[in-house]
């Protein structure tokens, strides 16, 4: 009988997995932000490939591999990543990691000076977010990411309340790409072309019009939530034994409530009752 090591073990069960998970008609991936475990998975598989390929693992090295381009890299080496996250996309893992440990990522916020140079350097080189990312310290994505929206709409853009014609003309768009059906918004949701959308309105950003969507179009979005039902929110959480709010489904926690609106709850609860200032995602 043919005797296999542990590593040849997992590796098999990796790959079956990963394309079972990639491969099958029924593709149903994460989205949304990493959470504290995925985050820990994901280093543990850059560890596992890079070991593979004769690269002893550490933060520092392993930020210059990272940066490099994925034709330099080994053969599929993003695949072969993704192979221990088998519910994120590769496309998903490869962004994340590269966001939080390539160094040419530079850490920081967008200050004013940043996103006027961000502003010449498109009108310079129009959409070469390479040779932008490269100038700015910062990742191609991370510059589009932020033209998109800030920049995009340029003196166009509005801000604050939303006048009557731009919610109407926001509906218009969502109903066409939903079928004219809002009965399928629920479901239809996640598949909503938001770059879309703000580019026909014009005068909001894709994140303006996702938010405005939700806040007052979304099915329960005008409920009042009572102290019972913080309570009950409260409860619910916590029965989750869950390490960070990342791995919450905040749309499954109040029946008939919409996930911003039971996370914009506890949000506020957090601020109103937690002594010490609690950062975002903390749990």
């Amino acid at each position: 009988m043919t005797r296999y090591s542990e590593k040849q073990i997992l590796e098999n069960k990796t790959k079956k997995n990963f394309h079972k998970l990639s491969f099958g008609k029924n593709k149903n991936f994460k989205k949304g932000p990493f959470s504290r475990i995925e985050q820990i998975l994901v280093d543990k598989a850059l560890s596992q490939v890079l070991q593979e390929e004769g690269v002893n693992f550490n933060f520092e090295s392993s930020k210059k591999i990272l940066s490099l381009s994925r034709q330099v890299l080994p053969k599929n080496f993003w695949g072969k990543v993704a192979q221990y996250i088998p519910s994120r996309r590769v496309e998903s893992i490869y962004d994340h990691a590269r966001r939080r440990l390539s160094i040419k990522n530079y850490k920081g916020k967008w200050t004013n000076d940043d996103i006027e140079n961000l502003k010449k350097l498109v009108d310079c080189y129009g959409c070469q977010w390479t040779k932008i990312g490269t100038t700015l310290n910062r990742l191609p994505g991370a510059c589009y990411d932020k033209w998109r929206d800030a920049l995009k709409n340029g003196e166009k853009r509005k801000k604050g309340k939303w006048f009557q014609e731009e919610k109407c003309k926001l509906i218009q768009l969502i109903t066409k790409q939903l079928g004219h059906d809002l009965s399928q918004e629920e479901k239809g949701v996640e598949t909503i072309q938001w770059t879309i959308v703000a580019e026909n309105i014009h005068t909001r950003s894709y994140l303006q019009c996702r938010n405005e969507w939700a806040r007052f179009f979304t099915p329960g979005s005008i409920i009042k939530l009572t102290l019972s039902d913080s309570l009950r929110l409260i409860e619910s959480i916590f029965l989750l034994q869950v390490i960070d709010e990342t791995e919450i489904k905040w749309g499954r926690l109040l029946q008939g409530v919409p996930a911003h609106k039971t996370y914009n709850k506890w949000r506020s609860l957090c601020q109103k009752f937690l002594p010490t200032k609690k950062k975002k995602g903390d749990f």
